[in-house]
């Protein structure tokens, strides 16, 4: 019995060592796998992760570029934006410039045919007053002419009038000259018929009579012929005068 008990006791021993090894592989064995599954899930669970990282990393990078590409678009149009405001200013100031060049040319060209106008009218009044002179000037000459020539004609008719009652009174100075003369001659020759039948001693004072009634006559017609003279030569002085002014009027007008 107590070998049985002593065997009994070993065995239970050996039994319990046995479950104990067996319960201890058991928890090794469950532990190894607990730390495989840990290890596994925590592989799986890195691999997760840095999957997301990646993906995260690729979103981020992806909303980079979107981001540039975006920012470069924008800029591009700000830049394409600008240029094309750049251009409708240019343009808008060159067609400002051109419409102030337009206005300016067009003041420019109102002015000159203003200008051009007032000096056409200017030259028509200058050329008008000019000619409205020119027939005063003419009118003016002619008048003074016509004057000339009046004064000239009322002058020779003057001297002409004068030279005939010159030449009217020498011939009724020569004719009562003759008169007196042929009455003188005729008296002398009744005379000398009167005295031939007087006495000799009368002849002296007959002739010496004679002699001075002749220088009396001759006398008085030589007075008489240059008086007629004397009025010639003034009417043909007049006459000269009066044709020498009438040609320095006409040479002058």
């Amino acid at each position: 019995k107590a070998q049985a008990d002593k065997k009994a006791a070993a065995e239970k021993k050996a039994l319990a060592e046995k479950k104990a090894q067996a319960d201890k592989k058991a928890a090794a064995e469950k532990k190894a796998q607990a730390d495989k599954k840990a290890a596994a899930e925590k592989k799986a669970l890195a691999e997760k992760k840095a999957q997301a990282d990646k993906k995260a990393a690729a979103e981020k990078k992806a909303l980079a570029e979107k981001k540039a590409q975006a920012d470069k678009k924008a800029a591009a149009e700000k830049k394409a934006l600008a240029e094309k405001k750049a251009q409708a200013d240019k343009k808008a100031a060159a067609e400002k410039k051109a419409q102030a060049d337009k206005k300016a040319a067009a003041e420019k060209k109102a002015l000159a045919e203003k200008k051009a106008q007032a000096d056409k009218k200017a030259a028509a009044e200058k050329k008008a007053l000019a000619e409205k002179k020119a027939q005063a000037d003419k009118k003016a000459a002619a008048e003074k002419k016509a004057l000339a020539e009046k004064k000239a004609q009322a002058d020779k008719k003057a001297a002409a009038e004068k030279k005939a009652q010159a030449d009217k009174k020498a011939a009724a100075a020569k004719k009562a000259l003759a008169e007196k003369k042929a009455q003188a001659d005729k008296k002398a020759l009744a005379d000398k018929k009167a005295q031939v039948h007087k006495k000799v001693n009368y002849p002296t004072q007959i002739n010496s009579q004679q002699k001075r009634a002749s220088r009396t006559e001759l006398l008085t017609v030589s007075v008489s012929l240059n008086t007629g003279k004397i009025v010639s030569i003034a009417s043909i002085g007049i006459l000269a005068s009066a044709i020498l002014v009438s040609a320095m009027v006409f040479i002058a007008g």
